[in-house]
């Protein structure tokens, strides 16, 4: 029987395992962002919060509706604040590139909002034009 190539076993365990399948992949951030990612999500979070609270932010920030309300959030951006302000310098420096265009594409498709609590943080004192 022949040998398997490694990169053919590592695409079928990605594909059977939900944990692997969550995991940005090297395009996506680099492999001391994700590790520094999970084990921040170990002993503050769950495993894998940090990963979709940054992919849910992303979809958040892009998508062509409007973005209806800070409940619809559902803390993926506190959830980021708190791995930006945890993280090594380093891993937070990289995360910080990859959420500032998030922050900046959602600032651009919301605007103030007058009667939000002034220390809420910036997301939340924003609302759909």
């Amino acid at each position: 029987m022949p040998r398997r190539r490694p990169s053919r076993v590592r695409a079928e365990l990605r594909d059977r395992s939900p944990f692997l399948r969550d995991r940005p992949g090297p395009a996506f951030a680099s492999s001391a962002l994700v590790a520094a990612l999970s084990v921040l999500d170990r002993e503050r979070f769950r495993p894998g919060a940090g990963v979709r609270a940054l992919r849910r932010w992303a979809e958040i920030s892009r998508e062509p509706r409007p973005y209806c309300c800070p409940c619809c959030d559902e803390g993926h951006r506190e959830v980021i604040e708190v791995a930006l302000h945890a993280l090594p310098a380093r891993t937070a420096r990289e995360l910080r590139a990859l959420v500032e265009p998030l922050d900046a594409a959602f600032a651009a498709r919301t605007s103030p909002d007058p009667f939000a609590p002034p220390d809420d943080p910036w997301w939340l004192r924003r609302h759909a034009d």
